[in-house]
């Protein structure tokens, strides 16, 4: 196309649309690509393609109006990074997250078959939330559309022979209007960066032990507490004392102490670096040794020591919205055996006859514990730098 020009009088009138044009060139280059960032969401335990879950109906749709407006043959390459929450298994959410990855690439292969060999998977686990209902948004697949920035001027339809005799700077409006291109923005949503997928160090919380006390026993004012601590995913290891030792008057006496020990499994596992612990159905192997001085009045008056071991079942729940504490039902099978001596007060109670000829022992089978446990989990917020991929 020619456009011819005369008549000019100044040589800075006649530069005037070149320095335009300049400065626009320069302007667009500045803009560089146009970036397009998509989050599809996933269901729990679930890792394949949902296009009907949460939001992913209205993400689909952005992504196809995207496409179909800048053409995805121009994209070069696209990397998809998947998560997973932080709740439950570690283990199993890395590997959960590696297959949210690859279910997202094979969805974008398959209906955009140019993108064939350009897309980059990584995968992590999301930071645990500051409200637990957040969970849900923390299990999903992001990627990012980058397609180069293009800009066409349109020209207006000029005669060639067409000569502008009256006003030269006319010419530089029609210029100047050519380059008054509508920018428009498109919504963008915040994706995490696709290098360096590390989480900074972070607070969780980690049950690393539990006191409890058996409320049955605490009724009948035999004051009782135990330790438990959990071992690797799936064992842990209680620790008991049960201590009453009151007298009144001589007359009424309920002295004991027991101890014990109990090596327990747990047919639900956990994260080793969660809160989630001894929940759920458990089986167990006890063994406890006591000795004993109970007394009221004249009808009951024995001392001796006891032992006995067997196995255990039980289940344990948590109490509350808050979860502070959890409730804990059990009961015990196996072998006792005991040694008593009877002895016989005085008419003032205040000293002891034994009775040498009322002695004896005890075997027994059958029900040896019941146990309805108020436990109290210990967790520790740990500091500490997880690799968000494998």
């Amino acid at each position: 196309m020619l456009v011819k020009i005369v008549n000019i009088p100044q040589i800075a009138s006649a530069i005037r649309p070149i320095l335009a044009l300049t400065a626009a060139l320069f302007f667009c280059v500045s803009l560089g690509a146009q970036d397009y960032d998509f989050r599809i969401y996933f269901p729990v335990d679930v890792h394949t393609f949902c296009p009907d879950y949460l939001e992913n109906p209205a993400t689909l749709a952005r992504l196809d109006s995207t496409v179909s407006a800048h053409g995805i043959e121009y994209v070069e390459k696209v990397t998809v990074v998947a998560f997973a929450s932080p709740d439950g298994s570690q283990k199993k959410n890395l590997v959960l997250a590696a297959r949210r990855a690859e279910s997202m690439r094979s969805y974008l292969e398959n209906k955009y078959p140019s993108l064939a060999g350009k897309i980059a998977v990584e995968s992590g686990i999301e930071e645990w939330p500051e409200d637990n209902s957040e969970l849900v948004r923390l299990r999903y697949a992001a990627f990012r559309l980058s397609f180069p920035f293009s800009l066409e001027i349109p020209v207006p339809g000029l005669d060639p022979d067409y000569i502008i005799d009256e006003d030269p700077i006319y010419a530089l409006d029609l210029v100047e209007d050519a380059l008054n291109i509508p920018f428009e923005p498109q919504p963008t949503v915040t994706v995490p960066p696709f290098t360096n997928i590390y989480f900074p160090k972070q607070k969780r919380p980690v049950t690393v032990a539990a006191l409890k006390t058996n409320l049955l026993y605490d009724l009948a004012t035999v004051y009782n507490l135990a330790l438990e601590i959990p071992v690797w995913d799936r064992l842990s290891v209680v620790v008991e004392d049960t201590f009453p030792w009151w007298e009144t008057s001589f007359k009424y006496c309920l002295q004991m102490w027991e101890i014990g020990g109990e090596v327990r499994y747990w047919f639900k596992s956990w994260d080793p670096k969660g809160a989630d612990k001894l929940l759920g159905f458990f089986a167990g192997a006890y063994g406890m040794s006591s000795k004993f001085d109970f007394q009221w009045l004249n009808s009951v008056d024995y001392q001796g020591e006891y032992w006995s071991a067997g196995l255990t079942g039980g289940w344990s729940t948590t109490l509350g919205r808050r979860k502070w504490a959890n409730l804990e039902l059990s009961l015990g099978l196996g072998y006792l055996h005991t040694d008593w001596r009877h002895y016989l007060p005085t008419d003032v109670y205040d000293k002891l006859i034994r009775d040498k000829a009322n002695t004896g022992s005890v075997d027994y089978w059958g029900p040896t514990r019941a146990q309805v446990s108020l436990v109290i989990p210990i967790n520790v917020n740990v500091r500490r730098k997880e690799a968000s991929h494998e």
